[in-house]
């Protein structure tokens, strides 16, 4: 695995500096107090990690991690031997490694190490609210089944930064000798220097497939729970992603350590559990939040159509612990899991898919001009436009679609599409002056098609 990561870091070592930058840009900039506590929180994690891993050298599980941990050494050793070479790049060590990686859990990160960064719920605005909910990760997710489950489609609009949009499809085919291994190939959207797809979005050798939303944590005091002796959620996602041969057995292993850091939905679809019909365990849902991960088997709400997620908690204990009741007290529907807008249009809309260009054009709607559920807002939409706001735009929004269905997932393939929507005649976005957001490496523009993800060997 060392080498595998010394590959990836020869091969894409300037893209990994120029997703240094620009991330680099968005969470520390300007904060060296925040970046010292959080450089020593991941390095201290990470000689923890280690630590286990030479304690437990016969556990399938640390076994497992120490695959990813070499992975990750290789990909340090491979950046710098480009970085060497190529005098224009500066040396990263493994804390910048540590960064990129563990972006998702610096989400939660940020509060817990600068408690000041976290709102007062009560007094605050329902504007200064927004701004605080647009800083997290967000995406939509839906997974459709047809009618006579003819077929089963699966997608992920991921919700970010715009200067977050330098991307790789990554396939990862590994002949492990790891007796642990469920899954030795992946298949992943991601970026430079991260291991993880942090969208999430995966097709696995298991015949499985992983996509995730974020949920929030408005209840500050749940972060008293996050300590650093434990595994972050790119870390356990990885190791789950490779043993777990079941949703059910997902769900156990990324239990384990949880460190309530990037807390998510997660939603594990099992291909061997569908034929002709959607069986006991096709569909299991994982929420996670410090202290607690509940997992249990969704698949009878699928069977009668569909499983959406857009970043409300679905299960009642993680609602309620999270603090989402008082948000929606303070603010309204926005925060109710029933009636949020997404999940107004999914209900609305998902009844049009029926084929993989109608699943790729709900994924990207957006026409928050004429619909009435938007209310003339472009961030109220499955594919977000926060740039396109009338007060207080940023950059950040809807940054790409990835689909794929049971036939495709065979052969571990999907459709991708980079970029802002341009749904129902939304102008392409561009970078322009009214937008300072270091954004190295990236196009100017996003006018992109959807583009097939296959692997080549």
């Amino acid at each position: 695995m060392t080498a595998a990561g010394v590959m990836e870091g020869i091969l894409t070592g300037e893209r990994i500096h120029q997703n240094y930058i620009n991330y680099a840009q968005t969470f520390l900039a300007g904060k060296p107090a925040f970046e010292a506590k959080l450089m020593a929180f991941l390095m201290e994690q990470n000689l923890w990690m280690r630590e286990m891993i030479s304690k437990n050298p016969n556990d399938p599980f640390w076994q497992g991690l120490s695959l990813v941990a070499a992975q990750l050494d290789g990909l340090v050793i491979g950046y710098n031997m480009v970085s060497c070479q190529n005098k224009t790049l500066p040396n990263l060590d493994l804390s910048a490694m540590l960064f990129l990686n563990g972006i998702g859990d610096i989400l939660d990160l940020q509060h817990v190490l600068n408690q000041s960064s976290f709102p007062d719920i009560q007094k605050a605005t329902p504007d200064e609210l927004q701004k605080f909910f647009r800083m997290s990760g967000h995406c939509s997710v839906l997974i459709k089944a047809l009618p006579g489950f003819e077929d089963l489609f699966m997608s992920h609009s991921a919700w970010f930064f715009y200067n977050s949009m330098l991307r790789i499809y990554k396939h990862y085919n590994f002949e492990l000798a790891f007796r642990g291994a469920s899954a030795k190939a992946m298949s992943f959207s991601s970026y430079p220097g991260m291991l993880e797809s942090l969208d999430d979005f995966y097709i696995l050798g298991s015949d499985m497939l992983m996509l995730q939303t974020t949920n929030n944590i408005f209840n500050q005091t749940l972060y008293k729970m996050v300590k650093l002796e434990s595994l972050l959620a790119w870390q356990r996602v990885r190791v789950a992603n490779l043993m777990a041969g079941s949703g059910a057995e997902w769900g156990k292993l990324v239990a384990r350590y949880n460190s309530g850091t990037y807390n998510n939905q997660y939603m594990v679809v099992d291909r061997k559990r569908i034929s002709g019909e959607l069986q006991d365990g096709t569909l299991t849902v994982v929420e996670q939040i410090p202290g607690l991960v509940v997992s249990e088997d969704q698949t009878a709400i699928l069977r009668a159509g569909y499983w959406p997620s857009y970043n409300v908690p679905f299960y009642e204990i993680i609602y309620d612990m999270s603090g989402y009741p008082m948000m929606e007290k303070k603010m309204g529907d926005f925060f109710s899991y029933q009636l949020t807008v997404r999940a107004e249009i999914f209900r609305r809309d998902q009844g049009t898919v029926t084929d993989m260009k109608s699943m790729m054009a709900i994924m990207r709607y957006n026409d928050y001009l004429h619909d009435t559920y938007s209310k003339k807002d472009p961030s109220s939409s499955i594919c977000s436009r926060f740039d396109l706001r009338a007060t207080d735009p940023f950059a950040g929004g809807c940054t790409d679609t990835k689909v794929t269905n049971l036939q495709m997932a065979k052969t571990m393939s999907a459709w991708a599409i980079s970029g802002p929507t341009t749904s129902h005649g939304l102008p392409v976005f561009k970078w322009t002056s009214r937008f300072n957001n270091s954004h190295v490496g990236l196009p100017e523009s996003y006018d992109f098609p959807f583009v097939l993800m296959e692997p080549s060997l």
